[in-house]
């Protein structure tokens, strides 16, 4: 593993990310599915976008996307970001 340097830390922690990137996919991509706490909390939060006047619906720091894309079977107007 390489030292971070301040001179390019942009592209340490986008090499950084890659690496792992995959892996964390895999990890996460049954997360919500798997989890009827999770799976209650987003459609709560869905409801309450949908009577409230809709979005859209950030998902900042969204890795894969698995909420993003559960918020968007719910009817929400949700968008990912991240690196």
């Amino acid at each position: 593993m390489s030292r971070v340097t301040t001179d390019d830390w942009p592209a340490d922690t986008r090499t950084s990310y890659d690496s792992v990137a995959d892996g964390y996919s895999d990890r996460l991509r049954d997360a919500v599915a798997g989890d009827p706490h999770l799976q209650a909390a987003l459609a709560v939060f869905a409801d309450r976008v949908r009577t409230t006047g809709g979005g859209p619906v950030a998902d900042v720091g969204c890795g894969p996307g698995h909420v993003t894309a559960h918020l968007s079977g719910l009817g929400v107007d949700a968008f990912g970001i991240d690196l």
